[in-house]
């Protein structure tokens, strides 16, 4: 009876998953925010210092401190997709900051590098966190790509993520972690030998 009961609470947060689809096309925003929004010229110094303020926001998640710190980052008009939600005012993406404060411990974010292209830095970063859903609380970590663009205030106005969420977050789930590895099995075919 619990693996059933187990079986169809993931598949149906699973469904709930695939099927709540709050972002029209991802791909277009994108393209359209990326045309519209521009930012400061950068450097190397400029990209360096943009990833470290961000590594360090983001290191004060889960504390007392995270959401006035995070809020100090961001311009109130902005572009922002995270992988799993996407706002355009730092009011909505506080509130959703709030939310996310309340479920995570531990955290911890390295700045891996930091680089730049025209008016993008690149920030390649790795976090490490304690996620608290449906009782449980579960240890994650996952690497990823940050595109931003800061204006004159060196404020963010816009922010793309690229990372996994499949490992990085949906496997490691209570429950849902269980169908979803079912439904799409982590392939690993890397060979066991070091590389030459």
């Amino acid at each position: 009876m619990a693996l059933f009961r187990t079986l169809a609470v993931s598949t149906l947060t699973l469904i709930s998953l695939v099927g709540c689809k709050s972002v029209p096309s991802y791909t277009s925003d994108y393209q359209n925010a990326d045309k519209q929004i521009t930012g400061i010229t950068l450097d190397n110094e400029k990209a360096q210092i943009i990833g470290q303020r961000f590594v360090t926001a983001f290191n004060t998640l889960g504390t007392d401190d995270f959401v006035k710190n995070a809020s100090q980052l961001y311009a109130d008009q902005l572009f922002i997709n995270d992988t799993l939600s996407q706002f355009s005012n730092k009011q909505d993406l506080i509130q959703h900051f709030e939310g996310m404060n309340k479920r995570v411990s531990n955290v911890t974010v390295k700045l891996v590098s930091a680089t730049h292209q025209s008016d993008s830095a690149y920030i390649h970063w790795y976090m490490a966190y304690d996620f608290k859903m449906f009782g449980r609380t579960k240890s994650m970590a996952s690497y990823g790509i940050t595109q931003i663009k800061i204006n004159g205030s060196n404020q963010i106005v816009f922010q793309q993520d690229y990372w996994d969420p499949a490992d990085g977050l949906f496997r490691s789930l209570p429950y849902v972690g269980k169908a979803y590895s079912m439904i799409l099995p982590f392939k690993n075919n890397l060979k066991s030998s070091s590389p030459q």
